[in-house]
């Protein structure tokens, strides 16, 4: 069984993972069943051949499309070229404040839907009448956001691979600042903004992993009791499963949670309890694509690690 990224013609923004037994080729023109309809939808990446039964839950592919079906497709790509530059043309014609992204038809060729971006709200009215009238089609703009504007028109993220949005992703995630925090990262626009620059969506996927493994740390500044000695936790790394510990001496030092003799367990952490690196400190200088997960929520001046 493979695995496939489809795009519905009909809705430019929604896209999903179907599988089917057959190997498909991209550009490729399948039916599928979307909303309690068929849909023409086209293959845009093969994910893979997979053998996992816990696969067979995901939506499956119809059928093929006709050669009909095909034909007709393929004349509409060509037809929405010339669209996209009409249309093009007509906006700074009417020096509107918004960007084209994309012309679409529905099911029904004769209506024309129009992508669009804008910083606010647009009157197009004047427009959509001009362009009815040189297209002889019923006409709609519908206004997108930057994230449906990086799905559209495809991109490489920071980690050098197609944007997740383009690839897999059906659906945007609500991210917040509290999610990188949790994962200490560090707190730069550069470092966790994807290309629409909105915070990445990938953050979202170990975040329910994070916000479950930070429960059993002591909190940021809390006294605990170590096998060698008294100290003050400055810094935790939950992938390591570690504490760092200052001593009364200024020693700091790698503590595995599991040496800790006393700390909190299973509690629930505020987002005070976290303490990222300093967006302005030394480790801000690196790459502005760099988004890994620091070693320690704040930055020590010294560790030793233990032998």
């Amino acid at each position: 069984m493979f695995l496939y990224t489809i795009r519905l013609l009909e809705f430019i923004t929604k896209t999903g993972i179907y599988s089917f037994e057959e190997r498909l080729n991209p550009k490729d023109a399948v039916i599928v069943f979307y909303d309690n309809k068929e849909y023409v939808g086209e293959i845009l990446y093969c994910l893979g051949e997979v053998e996992d039964p816990s696969f067979g839950s995901l939506k499956r592919i119809l059928r093929r499309a006709s050669l009909e079906e095909e034909s007709k497709a393929r004349t509409r790509g060509l037809k929405k070229k010339e669209i996209f530059y009409i249309v093009k043309e007509r906006i700074k014609a009417h020096e509107l404040p918004m960007k084209l992204i994309q012309v679409d038809f529905a099911d029904n060729p004769e209506r024309v839907v129009c992508f669009f971006v804008a910083e606010g709200r647009i009157d197009f009215r004047e427009l959509v009448k001009d362009l009815a009238h040189r297209l002889m089609n019923r006409v709609e703009l519908r206004q997108i956001g930057v994230r449906d504007e990086i799905k559209i028109v495809k991109g490489i993220g920071p980690c050098g691979k197609i944007a997740c949005c383009c690839e897999f992703l059906e659906d945007f995630s609500p991210i917040s600042v509290k999610i990188a925090k949790e994962q200490g990262l560090i707190l730069n626009p550069t470092k966790i903004s994807g290309l629409c620059g909105r915070l990445m969506c990938c953050l979202r996927f170990e975040s329910d992993f994070y916000s479950e493994v930070i429960k059993k740390f002591p909190e940021i500044g809390s006294k605990v009791k170590t096998k060698m000695g008294d100290g003050e936790v400055v810094g935790i790394n939950a992938i390591k499963s570690t504490v760092i510990v200052e001593f009364k001496n200024g020693w700091q030092k790698e503590v595995s949670l599991e040496d800790i003799i006393n700390g909190a367990e299973d509690r629930t952490r505020t987002d005070t309890d976290v303490s990222p690196l300093d967006p302005e400190s030394s480790a801000s200088t690196n790459s502005a694509t760099s988004a890994q997960p620091q070693s320690y929520y704040n930055s020590p001046p010294k560790i030793v690690k233990e032998e």
